[in-house]
């Protein structure tokens, strides 16, 4: 309704506003939010910097636990997922307190993930990756930047 209204409407919320479409949430000004994207697994919002942090070669491993807890996780992991190709490290979300799977889950659908699930994350995320490379844009992803 706001976007209807006009130039000099303001909006109702504080913040920024979860949408249900290829935006995934808006600013307070009605602009597409570059805080969130689309988790690649459950299509959830996701805080961004889950990724960036990966991409900047930041893995957070540090879960404040022991090394045996993050030696079991990632035996579990490895166990789970074995043969499965194209895969991000197991990764701790301080903020969450949770595990994820950078470009596969998120903090909030990673423990409830499937192996029949994580392989096809993989086959969508290894297809994005060959469309980005060929200059294609592909279909679950058309318009996000």
């Amino acid at each position: 309704q706001e976007e209807q209204e006009g130039e000099g409407s303001s909006s109702t919320f504080h913040g920024e506003c979860f949408v249900f479409d290829k935006r995934v949430a808006l600013t307070e000004g009605l602009e597409p939010s570059n805080k969130y994207i689309s988790c690649h697994g459950c299509r959830g919002p996701m805080d961004r910097r889950l990724l960036d942090e990966v991409e900047d070669g930041a893995t957070n491993y540090d879960a404040g636990n022991g090394t045996s807890d993050l030696e079991k996780k990632r035996k579990e992991y490895e166990q789970l997922l074995m043969g499965i190709r194209n895969l991000s490290p197991l990764t701790y979300d301080s903020n969450s307190q949770r595990w994820y799977v950078p470009g596969l889950t998120c903090p909030r659908c990673h423990d409830g993930t499937t192996r029949e699930s994580f392989e096809r994350f993989a086959q969508r995320k290894e297809q994005m990756e060959i469309c980005a490379r060929e200059g294609k844009s592909h279909f679950q992803d058309n318009g996000r930047k």
